[in-house]
């Protein structure tokens, strides 16, 4: 026994160390901003999607798993004692930043996006082609929307989604700013609109079959009739629809959330542990988008137009479940609050035999929504660190501080115009339901930001700059910026030493900056006379940076690592950890 006991405090002592190496090894090589995982590959098996398996192997065989994994649990009990950290995401580069690559693209965070950018999001087009016929090719059969695939007389096909009677515009409303706002977070996402059409364009094709008696056969104007027969007219005649473009490439099947795919030789890093899938927690929140599982992803084998090669890039798609939609129906308070099964939640009322009380649990908004338009999306229950999808998601119960502050950073660089000019994308005709969307939206980023940004320092986009004779080290302090925190006496105070227990020296400052040289004199310069040295790594310095706000305790810290040549020589940042 107490073998077994030592063996197991050993494992949570490994995975303490390891968990405290998180920070990449720092050099003076350009910092990686591209991930090249678009290596040419042969075609791969196409995967077929098991929807019922995903959500049986999630909600049991993998708890189940996880809990026998040694080096999972010995990390859970290592933070529970204080002694270990999560799992550092693996694709993060020196400046704890997500590279680009087929997973992902950095946008607005980092490179603002204008309005008109933000409305057009992934379009190409403005849909399909209303000067001819839409011809339908097939039905849609999977998921809780009616639809069918059209192909129009440009040849781009589209999959069209009607709104359920009695919740018109809640789905394809959903559906359309969730994608332009995962487009602008980074993620690579189909093609939305909301389109109004005339039903007289649509045409039967041969290929185009309807489900009856679990068997298919050829879709008949009657099938059609009836399908289109419960969705309103506008007076003009025209019907509202959700338009979903195919991406370009061939569909390889879904991607999990766990694992890598062994058909895919670019595939190299657990997708468990990578940051912007982690981090994807903290937007999902937002959105509160809880169906957020490998059913609804899409690998696509496609086409690099420069190089030509051939590799799989990776989607997120079904957005039809977020914000206050489930599909057919509002969302239910229990989604985002815990999963559909959850020992936890459970747990707790067999302790307390049924006295404790959830705290959706008499919410009934969902059952008559204010706003059918809207559907169930509240900001007063939300709780950004108590979120959960509906099925547990293993990127998401990998995420770390880090993970979830670098998601919170990127739903937080939306400001309130941003999120009006997405909104009215949906054309919802109902001004107030408008209005309390963009509201709750706010609401709810805010929460995210409060929460996260208390949890972590948020002090990001370090850079330097010259005015004058002075050379600074600047950043934002993402709180202010947000409007989250009063920027009337906040101290900045930094430490500048070289190397990690080198010689250092404390400053304070009430502006967002670390005052480095003055025309060639300051604390480094004397440094570097001092050392004499020619080796270009005996001029990388480091600044840690606490925060200090009235009436608050003082930050953690961030470490920023810096390459500093002299006055007249080009700086740069070549490395940022931060404290969990």
């Amino acid at each position: 026994m107490h073998k077994v006991l030592r063996f197991f405090l050993f494992c949570v002592v490994a995975a303490s160390l390891s968990g405290c190496s998180g920070a990449k090894k720092l050099t003076l090589a350009p910092i990686k901003t591209f991930d090249p995982d678009n290596g040419n590959i042969p075609a791969p098996d196409d995967k077929e999607e098991n929807q019922i398996w995903d959500i049986m192997d999630m909600t049991f065989f993998y708890q189940v798993e996880k809990v026998l994994d040694l080096n999972w649990s010995a990390r859970k009990v290592g933070k529970g004692l204080g002694l270990a950290r999560g799992k550092p995401a693996d694709n993060v580069n020196a400046l704890d930043e997500v590279p680009n690559s087929s997973w992902y693209t950095n946008r607005h965070y980092h490179d603002r996006m204008s309005r008109a950018e933000l409305r057009r999001g992934p379009n190409t087009s403005p849909g399909p082609d209303q000067s001819g016929a839409w011809t339908i090719t097939a039905g849609k059969f999977e998921g809780g929307t009616t639809g069918f695939t059209i192909k129009d007389g440009r040849g781009d096909r589209y999959l069209l989604k009607f709104d359920p009677p009695g919740f018109q515009e809640m789905g394809s409303s959903a559906e359309v700013i969730s994608t332009k706002i995962l487009h602008a977070c980074g993620y690579f996402v189909p093609q939305n609109s909301v389109v109004y059409f005339d039903p007289e364009l649509l045409q039967i094709g041969e290929t185009a079959k309807v489900a009856e008696g679990g068997f298919k056969r050829k879709m008949t104007p009657a099938d059609l009739e009836a399908l289109l027969e419960p969705i309103p007219r506008r007076a003009d005649g025209k019907m509202r629809t959700m338009a979903s473009k195919f991406v370009n490439g061939k569909p390889v099947g879904v991607w999990n959330y766990i694992g890598m795919r062994s058909d895919d030789p670019n595939d190299l890093v657990y997708h468990q542990h990578r940051r912007e899938l982690r981090g994807l927690r903290t937007i999902s929140s937002w959105l509160s988008d809880e169906d957020r599982r490998a059913a609804n992803t899409l690998a696509v084998y496609t086409t690099d137009p420069e190089t030509g090669h051939k590799y799989i890039q990776h989607y997120l798609i079904d957005m039809g479940s977020t914000l206050g939609s489930n599909n057919i129906i509002p969302h239910a308070p229990k989604y985002g609050n815990e999963y559909l099964i959850d020992p936890r939640t459970v747990g707790l009322q067999f302790l307390t035999l049924g006295f404790w009380v959830k705290p959706w649990e008499f919410e009934t908004g969902h059952l008559n929504p204010e706003f059918s338009s809207v559907g169930y999306y509240e900001s007063r229950i939300f709780d950004p660190d108590d979120w959960y999808p509906t099925y547990p998601n293993p990127a998401f119960e990998y995420a770390t501080l880090r993970d979830v502050f670098w998601g919170a950073k990127i739903v937080m660089a939306f400001s309130d115009e941003d999120i009006r000019s997405i909104v009215a994308e949906a054309q919802l005709t109902d001004p107030r339901a408008e209005a309390y969307l963009i509201k709750t939206l706010i609401e709810r980023r805010d929460k995210i930001g409060r929460y996260w940004f208390s949890k972590m320092n948020p002090l990001d986009k370090f850079d330097f700059a010259r005015q004058g004779t002075i050379l600074k080290l600047t950043f934002r302090d993402l709180a202010v910026d947000s409007d989250l925190e009063k920027e009337e006496g906040v101290r900045y105070i930094h430490t500048t030493s070289y190397r990690a227990g080198g010689v250092h020296r404390q400053s304070v400052s009430g502006k967002p900056e670390v005052v480095i040289s003055e025309n060639g004199t300051g604390f480094l310069d004397d440094l570097i006379a001092a050392r004499g040295s020619k080796k270009e790594r005996d001029k990388i310095f480091s600044t840690s940076i606490q925060v200090e706000r009235p009436g608050r305790a003082l930050s953690k810290k961030v470490d920023v690592f810096f390459y500093y040549p002299g006055f007249s020589g080009e700086p740069r940042v070549v490395g940022v950890v931060r404290e969990e």
